[in-house]
């Protein structure tokens, strides 16, 4: 009895010890989740302080011109076309591009003369990949460059280059559906294709006539054919709402087709032979971008700043991009305070079907002590945030380790840049609430501390 007594009381105990443990490692786990949420794991000695919550910190918002952006050779769309927006007016984007021969080439017959080749016709073939705004149609002019151009140069958005000033271009007003499979060398590819006829007099006849030369034994040495046909430029007229193509340029099919004849041999003989100026990674080319921003709610936001506490503006293509200060976080320099969460909120003002795509995602940077803008450290742990947000309708950026730089004095409370992602191949933009919104979400920056 005494034994049996004894192994109960030692069981008992045991599991008594058991309980107590289980219990008390969920409360330290429980503990450090909870710490964990507000961010107190950045200073182990802080998770005793209480936290103080504010969303009351004004945050003054306001729109700038955006600085030159470079557009050669990137890794997306090339843009061309003239659309106007209700909100931020009319867009106007060009592209320049070289083209190279496919091949060294000698037009002229093995037992004829360049008179006995005969010129059907020449296409510009360019492959759509996406579109913006509403298409509608509108002439394209192709003009060939009179200013040499180098795949290792930069270009920029606001830049252009010289023509001979002559339209090539012989297929009046067009459109292309984007969403379709068009027609390439009269056959259905499983692409949109956007094709401009060319005048085959001032596009085809000069090269062909440098048959024999030097000029078409190859595309990059002295005197050939990069030297002898610099590029072209493919552009828009203004004042048209036809909107913008995303053109892959690097497409196999984006290229020049020409179409001619052999007449040298008998009639039946004669058949329709070409020949492709490629557009290809190769190549130099850029898109060119003019905004015009006359008569808008966007330019008189730029030129009135107080106007951004109402609403604000952010557009790709070198448009506009926002500015954020946050003055009142001066006061709590010196005051002994660890941020344990800080962040912004952007709601946006985004409609149902609407045909003016916001950015994808929002990046956001500071001026370092340099006064050159550099990425928040919040960005380099993979918890800034910034994306589109369908659901909540607007963009939240946790800037926790940046404003606790500022506390720390370790980098002086300035202006905030706010950019779109794809500002070169996208011509998304987006309408911000500020802090005076009339409308119901307002931007805020919400801010979790404690003081040591």
């Amino acid at each position: 009895m005494e034994f049996w007594y004894s192994n109960y009381l030692t069981f008992y105990r045991k599991s008594l010890f058991l309980l107590l443990f289980a219990a008390a490692t969920i409360g330290i786990v429980s503990s450090c989740e909870k710490n964990n949420e507000f961010g107190l794991e950045m200073n182990p000695d802080s998770n005793t302080l209480e936290a103080i919550f504010s969303d009351t910190f004004d945050l003054n918002t306001f729109s700038v011109y955006a600085d030159s952006i470079k557009t050669d050779e990137l890794n997306g769309p090339s843009l061309l076309g003239n659309y106007i927006d209700p909100v931020f007016g009319e867009v106007n984007s060009s592209i320049f591009t070289q083209i190279r021969l496919e091949q060294a080439y000698d037009f002229i017959p093995q037992d004829g003369t360049i008179d006995d080749v005969v010129i059907d016709s020449a296409v510009l073939y360019l492959a759509i990949n996406g579109y913006y705004g509403d298409i509608n149609e509108q002439e394209f002019n192709v003009e060939i460059l009179d200013e040499d151009f180098y795949k290792d140069s930069s270009y920029y958005n606001n830049q252009s280059l010289t023509t001979k000033g002559v339209n090539i271009s012989t297929a009046g007003s067009i459109k292309a559906n984007p969403l379709f499979p068009g027609y390439f060398s009269g056959f259905l590819v499983n692409e949109a294709i956007l094709g401009i006829t060319l005048d085959v007099n001032e596009f085809a006849l000069p090269i062909i006539n440098e048959s024999g030369n030097s000029t078409l034994s190859g595309n990059d040495g002295d005197n050939e054919f990069l030297s002898f046909f610099k590029g072209i430029k493919i552009s828009a007229p203004s004042n048209i709402n036809g909107g913008l193509y995303y053109i892959n340029l690097t497409n196999s099919f984006s290229r020049i087709r020409l179409f001619y004849r052999d007449t040298s041999g008998i009639a039946s003989e004669h058949d329709t032979l070409d020949f492709d100026f490629n557009i290809n990674s190769n190549c130099a080319y850029y898109h060119a971008v003019n905004h015009d921003y006359s008569g808008t709610a966007v330019e008189e936001a730029v030129n009135q700043p107080l106007l951004g506490r109402n609403q604000f503006y952010v557009q790709a293509l070198g448009g506009v991009n926002g500015r954020i200060t946050i003055p009142e976080l001066d006061s709590l320099i010196g005051k002994k305070i660890m941020a344990n969460k800080a962040e912004i909120i952007l709601p946006f003002e985004d409609y149902l079907y609407d045909e003016y795509s916001s950015p994808t995602s929002l990046f956001i940077s500071r001026k370092n002590n340099n006064g050159d803008y550099e990425f928040l450290p919040d960005l380099f742990e993979g918890s800034q945030g910034g994306n589109y947000d369908a659901l909540n309708k607007n963009y939240r950026f946790d800037i926790t380790r940046h404003v606790n730089e500022i506390l720390a004095e370790k980098i002086i409370n300035d202006t905030i840049k706010i950019i779109p992602n794809g500002n070169g191949i996208t011509a998304n933009r987006v309408v911000l609430n500020g802090i005076n919104s009339t409308k119901k979400d307002k931007a805020k920056i919400i801010i979790s501390y404690s003081k040591y």
